[in-house]
């Protein structure tokens, strides 16, 4: 099976931690979260924003104990962006979500940011990834450019400020839509469409908010941002693979294997054939699997 840029990462849940509040750092080192996002933007007030940033050295080696992948949410605009990748890259930040995507020329220039702080450091080429926040029509439009700069590793659509520019709700028909463009778009350069089928802002009612994840897994959503603790069991279980799909998935992959050894080119399972894409999904589901369990 090819490698993909989201080979690298396996994200159900991640889950939003202020750059300037211990207290929800705190609960977040107990939530399970496949990933923490660091929070320079929307919940640091602008008056607030250089106290944030030097805090995120101390932040990040905390939280580093507890997680493998650790993103932190730059500013727009680009004057407030570059003294937040001074301080963010370093070798225990995964990557990081970049605010108001506008296109590939912008990803471009922090790339090239990011590497100059990569080489400094003596990282690895490449080491700090990319998660655009699609949150305008612009970055809509742009979707496969977006999707196919090379530090990125997933997309997601950041539903209230699209919301706010579109001028419709934030669970809409019209946000939904642009979450099908978005999976597409992602499976054209084989990285992670990240996304709910409803509003990350439930977090009360936590069975409406399972009905979200539920959609968005079978519309090929692979994971979501929370904003709180409480939704962060829910999206890595329901984002996950259930026992029966992992067992028919061990089936089709044990079934062609039989037939390819046999050299039989296609091999039936309980009545089905099992061609090229139904071998691909499962082997692929597998893999994802072995990456959460190790």
């Amino acid at each position: 099976m090819p490698t993909t840029p989201a080979d690298c990462v396996y994200w159900r849940s991640l889950l939003f931690v202020p750059a300037n509040n211990a207290r929800y750092a705190e609960k977040a080192l107990t939530s399970g979260a496949d990933a923490i996002i660091i929070d320079l933007e929307d919940s640091v007030l602008v008056e607030c924003k250089a106290e944030a940033r030097a805090a995120i050295p101390r932040l990040v080696d905390e939280l580093s104990k507890t997680f493998k992948n650790i993103l932190v949410r730059t500013n727009r605009p680009l004057s407030l962006c570059v003294r937040d990748i001074e301080t963010v890259v370093c070798k225990h930040v995964t990557g990081i979500v970049v605010a108001k995507c506008a296109g590939a020329e912008h990803l471009a220039i922090l790339s090239e940011l990011i590497e100059e702080r990569e080489a400094a450091l003596d990282l690895p080429r490449k080491h700090t990834k990319l998660l655009p926040l699609i949150e305008t029509s612009q970055a809509v439009a742009r979707l496969d450019e977006i999707a196919s700069s090379p530090r990125v590793v997933a997309m997601v659509c950041g539903d209230e400020d699209l919301a706010a520019e579109l001028g419709c709700e934030p669970d809409s028909e019209t946000l939904i839509a642009v979450k099908h463009r978005l999976v597409l778009a992602a499976a054209r350069q084989g990285i992670m469409p990240l996304g709910l089928h409803g509003s990350i802002a439930e977090y009360r009612d936590l069975s409406r908010y399972a009905h979200f994840v539920d959609r968005s897994k079978a519309a090929g959503l692979k994971g979501t941002l929370c904003i709180h603790p409480n939704q962060v069991s829910i999206a890595n279980n329901g984002f996950r693979p259930t026992k029966e799909q992992l067992d028919k998935a061990k089936r089709v992959v044990e079934a062609a294997e039989a037939a390819r050894k046999t050299g039989v080119g296609s091999a039936g399972l309980d009545g089905r054939m099992i061609d090229a894409p139904v071998l691909l999904r499962a082997a692929r589901m597998l893999k994802a699997e072995k990456k959460f369990a190790g």
